[in-house]
């Protein structure tokens, strides 16, 4: 078992982005062979560096938002992110065939002001072995329920495009679920319509709660699929998402208790006008409409809720992750960046309420 670091919390003012608090704590000793508990340092960021007190973007309300350091060498890469209800943690993967599980620090009021204890370990393939080379580019991640009423854990990965799963019957929490052996999910990416090239995969995948329901969108070339159970067995339609000019998709989640309706996170990246990224509210009961699935030509574009750009705090903005909150009709959204190990970028999370449109 790997020596345990100390955790750090740095709390701080929203709005402000001044420290008022700072300390250091002990995380206990992971009780799973193969994880550490690393030190993850949160810095505080606005939502907008020109103007701190700005806390509307769109349909969206700030919730606060830090930046992640840690000097800890398999940190960074984020693409994929999912709220454990039950656990009360954030999951992420990495581009590098990684896992982290933290825990969101958050004011009584439900302000982000850190991360508590984070847990790390690598993903694990068929053969129980750590993921390497061609293989550990992990881009997105989904919680589905299963047989056993615990929930398994899907990712997603590029260049040697799969979607895996990690079984979660008989395991007490997501952790216990991620350091078995990966199983195949291959009805996902079955007779994709289009090779899907190297860096340019499955990033965006939603997968309803009960796992009868998917829609996977490739990053490049927008194509996607929704399928859904029918009453003679699976249906799947094939669709073209129509974004926003240079944006690709990222990351979905469907709505809590709804498979039609889903958040879509996308990105642009320009060497002249920088990163931004999106939100949308897209609906696919048109795509269920077509009744017999099979090809279709139909295209799917979203209504946009928010646009992240500079002077908002943004970088390259990968994934999202929906958690119930405590007010009827809303939701508290988690956005979180891939920094690609790079020092010009930032780990940033960010945390948003969103009271949803009809």
């Amino acid at each position: 078992m790997s020596m345990v670091r100390r955790g750090v919390i740095l709390l701080a003012g929203l709005g402000i982005g001044v420290a008022m608090l700072a300390f250091a704590s002990v995380p206990p000793p992971p009780v799973v062979p193969g994880t550490e508990a690393i030190t993850v340092i949160a810095r505080p960021v606005p939502l907008n560096s020109a103007d701190p007190a700005q806390a509307r973007l769109g349909a969206l309300t700030y919730r606060g938002g830090v930046a992640l350091e840690s000097d800890f060498a398999g940190f960074g890469g984020l693409s994929g992110l999912r709220w454990l209800a039950g656990e009360g943690r954030l999951v992420a993967v990495s581009d590098k065939g990684r896992w982290l599980v933290m825990t969101p620090a958050e004011t009584p009021d439900g302000r982000l002001t850190g991360v508590g204890e984070v847990i790390a370990g690598p993903l694990l393939d068929e053969m129980g072995q750590r993921v390497g080379g061609g293989l550990n580019d992990a881009e997105g991640l989904e919680i589905v329920g299963n047989a056993h009423g615990t929930p398994d854990l899907l990712v997603s990965f590029e260049q040697q495009h799969r979607v895996w799963r990690y079984p979660g019957a008989g395991a007490t929490d997501a952790v216990m679920a991620l350091v078995r052996p990966a199983r195949p999910r291959g009805d996902l990416l079955a007779d994709w319509p289009e090779t899907l090239p190297g860096n340019g995969g499955i990033e965006a995948m939603a997968v309803a709660a009960d796992g009868g329901v998917s829609m996977l969108i490739a990053e490049d070339s927008g194509t996607g699929r929704y399928t859904w159970q029918g009453p003679d067995g699976p249906r799947a339609v094939t669709f073209r998402y129509r974004g926003r000019p240079d944006f690709k998709p990222t990351d979905a989640v469907f709505l809590p208790g709804s498979d039609t309706r889903l958040l879509l996170l996308s990105r642009r990246y320009s060497p002249l006008t920088g990163v931004a990224a999106g939100l949308e509210l897209v609906d696919l009961a048109p795509l269920r409409a077509t009744g017999a699935g099979g090809r279709s030509d139909m295209a799917i574009s979203g209504r946009l809720l928010a646009e992240l750009a500079p002077p908002v705090s943004v970088d390259n903005m990968e994934a999202l992750a929906v958690r119930p909150a405590p007010v009827a009709g809303q939701l508290w959204l988690y956005l979180l960046s891939d920094d690609n190990f790079s020092p010009l970028q930032r780990t940033l999370l960010l945390k948003f309420a969103l009271t949803l449109p009809r």
